[in-house]
């Protein structure tokens, strides 16, 4: 019974993989062929109606956060931390390996940023978004590392969620400053939760021939 629920969850995992996947090459299909998804315009849009000096101070904080200074910041933290410094060295390699995958993409798409609505300043392609992408990587494997890690399920759905909404901020704020299309984002979140995926099992079997099982 326990081996048969642990292959059904091996299986769909995979699922999971394969069809984060197919969306992704879907929407890398589109931005080659047409370069822009209808509801890139309509959430421009929908965005322009909120947009302030607040609001926007708000969001370059959150997108600053995605940024890799800032997130080579937050690994040294694991460093200097007793409790996560076990892990400090996966989160590495999982930032240098997204961030590595992320520009190869980038210059394979060579999509163009969005003109005349940034509202900060960035160099370089587009698709997928680096920020969003990288973001979820980076993130995601924290997510991943707190839904194992032995501590009280309280604390772990906070830090979950926390994780999570941090994440989906983001991406948001990259379109908000104009400097992705949604799509971009969308593209940047499918690519890198496939990735985890092959990440995280890479690491489970590496574990399983460490330990002998």
């Amino acid at each position: 019974m326990i081996k048969s629920k642990l292959c059904f969850l091996k299986e769909k995992k995979w699922i999971i993989f394969f069809s984060l996947l197919f969306f992704f090459c879907f929407f890398a299909k589109t931005v080659l062929q047409k370069g822009t998804f209808l509801f890139d315009q309509t959430i421009f849009d929908s965005l322009e109606k909120i947009k302030s000096n607040q609001v926007t101070t708000i969001f370059k904080m959150i997108t600053n956060l995605g940024s890799f200074p800032v997130l080579i910041i937050f690994c040294l933290l694991i460093y200097l931390n007793t409790s996560t410094r076990k892990y400090g060295n996966l989160v590495v390699m999982n930032l240098g390996i997204s961030t590595l995958l992320n520009r190869l993409l980038k210059l394979l798409f060579a999509r163009e940023r969005p003109i005349g609505i940034a509202l900060i300043e960035e160099a370089g392609y587009s698709f997928p978004s680096g920020h969003s992408m990288i973001s979820m990587a980076y993130f995601g494997f924290l997510i991943y590392l707190i839904y194992h890690e032995k501590i009280p399920n309280t604390s772990k759905v906070i830090l979950i969620i926390l994780g999570s909404l941090m994440i989906l901020a983001i991406g948001i704020s990259r379109v908000y400053l104009g400097v992705h299309y949604p799509s971009d984002v969308i593209g940047g979140f499918l690519v890198s939760i496939a990735y985890l995926i092959v990440f995280t099992h890479l690491i489970n079997i590496y574990k399983k021939n460490r330990s002998g099982v």
